[in-house]
């Protein structure tokens, strides 16, 4: 006879068969079970949770693919790392581009100062949000630096927008595999809420296979944030890092990905209510993770890479509450929005009006 499990132990299994939560990925989902004893936070007075907390009570996981849930409930996240050894020359090309896309739009968009938990690092958003005045929504975008790009003449719209949609493919392709379940609830979530999708340049525009949320925010620089929930439109939320040598101190022919010499330290990404966090520096290569955003409470810790030869990107896609509200009012006719052509003729009347201003010097 078997004896009956510890119900405060932690318990590592295969997934069971059939489990739609895990399902996605070829190889062998493991589950973490989250027993009682530690479904509660031990330590709330510290905003950051410290290495000492975290080496007493909490779970580190960091291999292969698992689903995090507590015992007898439903799952609340799933992760898979994938090591850059084992990816062939497309993948890691294809993560390489993704990574060069980030970097490419800092030239467009300034860093994201009104974000509530975040505590330091760097943050952009790109994509859909809702504007800062009350009349509309529009693309992420700094008109002072598109205008720069312009006069340079280093801005293309064409080649804007299919950068795009190949990002919005390769991020929407990889989340599918992973979790098939949270990809189809984002795009219900987008389409019956008629909103834009991060690859569209202009709205309305038709929706294709790959479309599933509005926008996404990527962090790098040692990015750490407080503990929080999120108020966005999707139930789900992916989250992905990618670890890179730090484009502060590289070179332009200079290796993108991290090599092996990878040393970052912290930076894990903890679930409090769980004691269970995703370590990202044993592995080098991506992790995905597709986690409850507005349910359970989380939070990205401070790490920092003592070379200063390295940094991770981070990034989410989401669709804010706030702008689903903003489409309403759209539909309804009582808002205006600002697109890729509205954000060009803006930069434009910016480079007119500065001319006009060294003109009048003269």
């Amino acid at each position: 006879m078997t004896p009956a499990p510890d119900a405060n132990k932690d318990e590592v299994t295969p997934a069971p068969e059939g489990d739609q939560t895990s399902a996605g990925l070829d190889e062998k989902t493991f589950y973490y079970f989250v027993p009682p004893s530690r479904q509660h936070d031990p330590k709330p007075e510290e905003i950051l949770t410290s290495n000492e907390t975290l080496r007493s009570h909490y779970q580190g996981l960091s291999h292969g693919t698992c689903v995090i849930a507590p015992r007898g409930k439903p799952a609340f996240c799933k992760f898979t790392t994938i090591p850059f050894s084992s990816m062939s020359s497309e993948e890691l090309q294809g993560w390489e581009k993704l990574v060069c896309f980030f970097l490419d739009q800092t030239q467009y968009v300034g860093q994201v100062q009104n974000n509530g938990p975040l505590m330091g690092g760097w943050m952009w958003g790109c994509g859909w949000r809702k504007g800062m005045k009350k009349e509309g929504f529009r693309r992420f975008c700094s008109v002072g630096r598109l205008a720069a790009m312009i006069r340079k003449a280093l801005y293309n719209a064409e080649d804007e927008a299919a950068a795009y949609r190949e990002a919005n493919e390769w991020i929407a392709t990889h989340l599918q595999q992973l979790a098939p379940r949270a990809f189809k609830e984002y795009r219900e979530a987008l389409i019956n809420g008629n909103l834009p999708s991060m690859a569209h340049m202009e709205y309305p525009t038709p929706y294709n296979m790959f479309d599933f949320a509005s926008f996404f925010t990527f962090t790098m620089y040692n990015f750490f944030n407080g503990p929080h929930q999120d108020s966005d439109v999707n139930t789900w939320t992916l989250v992905c890092w990618i670890p890179i040598f730090n484009p502060r101190n590289s070179n332009e022919d200079d290796p993108i990905l991290a090599d092996n010499g990878f040393d970052m330290l912290g930076g894990q990404f903890t679930f409090r209510d769980f004691q269970v966090y995703i370590e990202m520096n044993q592995v080098v290569g991506v992790t995905m993770c597709v986690f409850r955003s507005g349910q359970d409470t989380h939070q990205t810790l401070d790490g920092a890479s003592p070379s200063d030869k390295y940094t991770r990107i981070g990034f989410s896609c989401q669709m804010s509450e706030k702008m689903s509200n903003a489409v309403v009012a759209y539909i309804q006719s009582t808002t205006k929005i600002a697109g890729q052509k509205q954000q060009i003729e803006d930069a434009e009347r910016h480079i007119a009006k500065e001319d006009k201003k060294k003109k009048s010097k003269r």
